[in-house]
């Protein structure tokens, strides 16, 4: 799935500095909060064209990925996951 493409995020296009980016802004799916992710547009470009993400865009981080994917903000995440970790711990002891 494709959220940042599929119409829940606008976004805005710039040219500064002489580098051509994408600027993808929408809500996160789970906190419902503002998020933007900057990404160049020739990884946009191979993105469209069917690379994988991590390839298309290596220098974004992996939660910002996740946004542009699935619409779950790195916030969210965290959100979501809140306690996992511990309750994984609790399991070994």
């Amino acid at each position: 799935m494709r959220y940042a493409l599929g119409g829940a995020c606008s976004y805005t296009e710039s040219h500064a500095g002489g580098r051509h980016t994408y600027t993808f802004t929408g809500p996160c799916i789970v906190t419902g909060k503002t998020h933007s992710v900057t990404v160049p547009a020739e990884g946009l470009f191979r993105w469209h064209q069917g690379d994988a993400i991590q390839d298309a865009f290596p220098g974004v981080s992996m939660g910002d990925r996740e946004f542009l994917m699935t619409g779950i903000a790195p916030e969210g995440w965290k959100q979501t996951f809140a306690g996992f970790e511990d309750e994984e711990n609790e399991e070994d002891e």
